[in-house]
């Protein structure tokens, strides 16, 4: 504080000056800094444009911009530590694991201590037990309570409201319609869903066992008692402190600093912290100028997200709007990844359910095209990449999947609910007019006749063949082989390693790790990551002069690095692949 008598700054204002000092020294990272992270939520895989970011001061992290700030925290000398709440209520295996991966690497280097109020579920207490310590507060209980599925079925409640449901599917796994056409489990959806929790479970026992330095059977069966108190968590050897906030941040305190001195959450002697988000986007420490220097070598991600469409998709610009994956958005962007002479190889992220048979068919295209051109194309699957998701993948050089991701779901539905029969219930008449006999053939207002019910099954034979051979070819397998593992099953990422549908184990990093190979690129190169499309306001605003890609009509290919824009949702699909965690039916004419 001041001195009243002599005006001379006191030490915590000398100490405070220094450190401003020594952050600017250090490029905006404060020497010995610990990282904060708040993760009630796992970041998105996406971001695109947000009014509402703009208001509150900037977009939020991305799982990819978190993992790899992280990772670059753990060979940064000015970061002595990690400290993070881990609360997350609801998650995704696949970008669970990545982000996961990523802290255990840190912790492997530098101390990380994960804090929660509570660890509200299973996969809450996996990400936490990969930090050096895992803390929680005295009300707490720690969930780790496994995996289950429970499937909804509406074929009861449809057929009392006088709804008939018309649905083809090729693939008896391929369970989607079965929300509306069964009561109960069939044999084949049960099996699948069965398969794939065994699976989640197996992976998850095995992580924290590594990690808690116990068996995978006490993980199981202290599953099977939990959610555990503090007490029975601590005995179990699954949480090493119980304490509050300050005390965990007291603790990284001592850990990153020089002692005990240290211990005090919020004094003058702690550590410097700052959000991980601010540490993303500091600058590193700067290297040496050396004129002449060869620019890196240059990896596009094309990032696919969302329920695929036809056209070209997009975020809707309300917060409550949803995203899609628009098949002429996700070309395009391709498209430009081959016309850029700069790009050695791309690498195609996909985190999407599945959606529109055609609008999966045109990214597959221009997958096929670059590698026909010589570009290594790599899939890089994330929560989700199924049905259409695997569409999009199946052509790339080398598919790259977490263990826990959701894929395959190889296989065709459509159909529509036919509301005749309540509409009569309800005194509401309606009538048609046609021209043609199919006009009017997905009207909810009467069946499928017989020769139109003959057609669509035709066109599922035709979709589900098609699919079928082009996995054979782009997997290097027989059509018979790709049978046995499709006909509409899903399967987690370590399971579809094992049966020839997925390359290799890994996130994001190990997908650009491949393109890298895949382009001739020395492992230990650095290389820059160009991320497309772009999502910007001004690029929704103003839209391409033409569809010819920036980079084959200006020498510089400075307009294929920022990308194309991404802008308004389509409401129709002609025709479905449905995917394993998220329903999107097409052909529905309500």
């Amino acid at each position: 504080m001041f001195s009243l008598l002599s005006g001379v700054p006191g030490t915590d204002e000398i100490r405070a000056l220094a450190r401003k000092v020594d952050t600017a020294r250090h490029h905006g990272v404060p020497n010995g800094c610990v990282l904060e992270l708040d993760l009630q939520s796992v970041p998105n895989e996406t971001g695109g444009f947000d009014p509402m970011a703009l208001l509150s001061g900037g977009r939020p992290l991305l799982l990819r911009e978190a993992i790899a700030a992280i990772h670059r925290a753990a060979e940064d000398r000015r970061v002595a530590g990690l400290i993070a709440r881990v609360q997350v209520v609801a998650a995704a295996p696949g970008p669970v694991q990545e982000l996961r991966e990523a802290i255990a690497a840190f912790t492997e280097v530098k101390p990380s201590v994960a804090w929660a109020e509570t660890y509200p579920g299973t996969m809450s207490y996996y990400l936490a037990s990969a930090f050096h310590e895992v803390w929680m507060q005295p009300s707490g209980t720690v969930g780790l309570i496994g995996f289950a599925t429970n499937a909804l079925f509406l074929r009861d409640a449809l057929d009392k409201a006088g709804v008939q449901a018309q649905f083809v599917a090729r693939g008896e796994y391929k369970s989607a319609a079965n929300l509306f056409t069964h009561s109960e489990y069939t044999e084949a959806h049960r099996e699948a869903d069965t398969r794939l929790v065994e699976s989640l479970h197996g992976q998850v026992l095995a992580a924290v066992a590594e990690s808690r330095h116990l068996s995978a059977a006490d993980v199981d069966a202290l599953a099977d008692k939990a959610p555990l108190l503090r007490d029975a968590a601590v005995a179990g050897r699954l949480v090493d402190r119980v304490g509050f906030r300050d005390e965990a941040y007291a603790r990284i305190g001592e850990l990153a600093g020089d002692g005990p001195e240290s211990a005090h959450a919020d004094g003058p002697d702690a550590p410097p912290r700052l959000f991980l988000s601010r540490y993303a986007r500091a600058h590193g420490p700067a290297g040496p100028s050396v004129p002449g220097r060869k620019a890196k070598p240059t990896i596009a991600v094309v990032t696919l997200h969302g329920p695929i469409v036809s056209g070209r998709g997009g975020p809707q610009l309300s917060p409550l709007g949803t995203s899609s994956a628009g098949g002429d958005t996700i070309a395009a962007a391709l498209r430009e990844a081959s016309a850029d002479d700069s790009v050695s190889a791309v690498v195609l992220r996909v985190d999407s359910p599945g959606g529109a048979v055609t609008g999966s068919e045109t990214v597959w295209r221009e997958v096929t095209r670059l590698r026909e051109a010589g570009k290594p194309v790599v899939a890089s699957m994330g929560g989700v990449a199924a049905s259409g998701g695997y569409y999009v993948s199946m052509a790339a050089d080398a598919i790259v999947a977490n263990p826990g991701t959701i894929t395959g779901s190889i296989g065709v539905v459509t159909g529509k609910l036919v509301a005749r029969d309540l509409k009569r219930r309800l005194g509401v008449g309606s009538d048609a007019v046609r021209t043609n006999a199919n006009a009017d053939a997905w009207s909810p207002n009467a069946p499928f006749t017989d020769e139109q019910q003959a057609h669509v099954e035709a066109e599922a034979d035709l979709f589900y063949t098609d699919f079928v051979e082009r996995v054979a070819h782009g997997r290097g397998m027989s059509v018979e082989e790709v049978h046995e593992v499709a006909r509409g099953r899903v399967w987690t990422g370590a399971d579809a390693k094992e049966r020839g549908l997925v390359d290799e184990l890994g996130g994001l990093r190990t997908a650009i790790d491949r393109a890298k190979t895949l382009a001739g690129i020395d492992a230990d190169t650095d290389v820059k990551v160009v991320n497309l499309p772009g999502s910007s306001f001004l690029e929704m605003l103003r839209p391409k002069a033409s569809s010819q890609p920036a980079a084959a009509s200006l020498p510089d290919a400075l307009g294929a690095l920022l990308g194309r824009s991404v802008a308004g949702a389509v409401a129709h699909t002609e025709r479905s692949f449905t995917g394993a965690t998220a329903l999107w039916l097409g052909d529905f004419r309500f």
